[in-house]
């Protein structure tokens, strides 16, 4: 690949952020709107149905501009701490967690900061976060969150840190662990982009890093453990 077309991709991946970012102001704009018509009294309940079909396939939209959004991106690289940004993750899904009542566990034996776009770092624990806590069952769902220092390549490879997430969901069956990183593909049943692991794969692999699934979907003991490594500076 020649310099231009090295240049002419940066143009190209500039340009798709920009119009992404348009289409997402347009379709926020909308939502507020059919947020303001539901607000109407006096509305038909078939009117209602409606609404509520199209803010549903709205948020789908949205959904799909902002993760595609992440990845076109250019990144900012500036120094990350990795468990700080896991809590405030953890923060903000703290809804979630109490409604569902999962216990979860940090194991943070990694304190340092890392070089990474803290955005994309938040967006990749984000994603995982998101899918552990919607697997988990009520009640006795459980999230194990362990960082530790690590290097690839069997320990010759450049350091950095390793970042776990154990949950005790259902598991992924075995015909699926192969596609769960593919673009568009979803076993939540028409809930979500089907987008939110393959942009969490992109945006590790941006990074130099590596991301690994272990899952088991047994009737005895069933659950997924996410591994994220990131490399300590970006080469």
């Amino acid at each position: 690949m020649t310099e231009q077309d090295v240049h002419n991709l940066a143009e190209v991946g500039l340009l798709s952020a920009g119009i992404i970012h348009e289409v997402k102001n347009a379709l926020q704009g909308i939502a507020n709107a059919l947020y303001l018509l539901d607000r109407e009294q006096g509305l038909e309940a078939r009117a209602k149905t409606w609404i509520a079909d199209a803010r549903r396939e709205l948020a789908r939209a949205l959904e799909v501009s902002h993760e595609t959004l992440t990845v076109v991106r250019e990144d900012s690289i500036a120094p990350v701490r990795v468990t700080e940004a896991v809590d405030e993750v953890l923060k903000t899904y703290a809804g979630k967690i109490n409604y569902k009542h999962v216990a979860v566990e940090r194991r943070y034996e990694f304190q340092e900061t890392i070089q990474a776009d803290p955005v994309a770092v938040r967006q990749i624990f984000s994603n995982i976060v998101l899918n552990a806590l919607e697997a988990a069952p009520v009640e006795t769902g459980k999230l194990v969150i362990h960082a530790r220092a690590a290097r690839t390549a069997k320990g010759k490879g450049p350091r950095g840190v390793q970042i776990t997430f154990s949950d005790n969901g259902p598991g992924v069956a075995e015909e699926n662990k192969r596609r769960v990183f593919e673009p568009l593909f979803s076993t939540k049943r028409g809930k979500g982009s089907g987008l939110g692991l393959w942009v969490t794969q992109k945006l590790v692999r941006k990074h130099g890093g590596s991301l690994r699934l272990r899952s088991r979907n047994g009737k005895s003991k069933s659950g997924s453990c996410f591994s994220v490594f990131l490399p300590a500076e970006q080469g």
